[in-house]
């Protein structure tokens, strides 16, 4: 009824002022009008006070709201309720309901204070007592060689105390949300057998076979293979379409590259693979894994026929055909 009253007051104030400047009022017409003025802006100076005294009793009063953010924005709570015509804070908040509703509903009810305190107080924890190995992190004060090594992806040192199978699956998790990418784990022995004849034959040619939307066979692309062994832990096989490599030679650029990692092969029998299907390659996943699948299958030397051929490639031996590649490349 206060407020009410003050507003109805506050209505008659234009007219208040036009009997001002009116000469044919009577002196005490115009006290009369003096007074109402007055007595208008009194009280609208007590409603305001009043309803900022209430919204800050309130605010001591609410419960289950970090005083941070009531003490950061308390002043613009209070100015925007002023501006509103609203005495206490219940009525700013039921004014305001649906869009709380609203941002509540966004947000899944989560207090995001009381979540960030947690998540750092777990953090604290974790790094006060041991129990988390950062498997992601580097040494900034470790040489920053020209390519990527196996401490680019996790921490060697802290990886090498764990489990085998922990470290395969922890490789596994590290790039299986990416769709272009190629990763393995290779026991020592499959590593030897490969990068031994790759150190004797680091060159050679895959035939990948290629077909139209419809599925239908459309011949063979030829792809380049390279081994490069570019430090004591770190091997790198390149793959590039052999139209590309007789255009631009050693410029030319590889659609597919493997990075195989032999930090840990010593005390765990593992080498990790890891690689790219380039996205503007023209090669699908699916072709990108067959050419892997076909290098480890000449490589291994299991098969004396597809070692002969490495061998021949290398040699520029006469013996060499395309045709006898492709027949060995799609013979199991």
């Amino acid at each position: 009824m206060f407020l009410q009253r003050s507003q109805s007051l506050l209505k008659a104030r234009p007219w208040v002022s036009l009997a001002r400047f009116n000469s044919s009022f009577k002196d005490s017409g115009k006290e009369t009008a003096r007074k109402i003025h007055d007595e208008a802006d009194k009280a609208l100076q007590e409603a305001t006070a009043k309803g900022a005294k209430a919204i800050h009793n309130q605010f001591a009063q609410e419960q289950g709201i970090n005083s941070d953010i009531i003490n950061k924005y308390k002043d613009k709570l209070t100015q925007k309720a002023q501006e509103l015509g609203i005495t206490n804070l219940d009525e700013l908040k039921d004014k305001y309901k649906e869009q709380i509703e609203k941002v509540k509903s966004e947000l899944g009810g989560i207090d995001i204070n009381a979540e960030i305190r947690k998540w750092e107080s777990q953090k604290k924890k974790e790094e006060s007592d041991g129990s988390v190995i950062n498997v992601r992190s580097r040494d900034p004060g470790a040489e920053k060689k020209p390519y990527k090594t196996l401490n680019d992806y996790v921490d060697v040192e802290k990886v090498r105390r764990l489990p085998r199978d922990d470290i395969k699956l922890i490789w596994k998790t590290r790039f299986q949300d990416d769709p272009r990418s190629l990763h393995a784990t290779i026991n020592n022995q499959q590593f030897d057998e490969i990068t031994e004849n790759a150190s004797k034959y680091p060159y050679f040619l895959l035939p990948l076979p290629k077909s139209d939307d419809k599925d239908t066979h459309k011949g063979y692309q030829l792809e380049f293979v390279q081994w490069s062994f570019v430090g004591a832990d770190t091997i790198h096989c390149l793959f590039t379409s052999l139209a590309e490599y007789k255009l631009h030679g050693e410029f030319a650029k590889p659609h597919v590259v493997l990075t195989f990692h032999q930090d840990l092969k010593k005390d765990k029998d593992l080498v990790l693979m890891n690689g790219l299907s380039e996205k503007d390659g023209g090669l699908s996943t699916q072709e990108a894994q067959l050419l892997v699948l076909n290098l480890q299958r000449f490589y291994n030397g299991k098969d004396s026929n597809k070692l002969a051929l490495v061998k021949e490639f290398n040699e520029g031996s006469e013996k060499f055909t395309l045709d006898g590649l492709i027949k060995e490349t799609t013979t199991i």
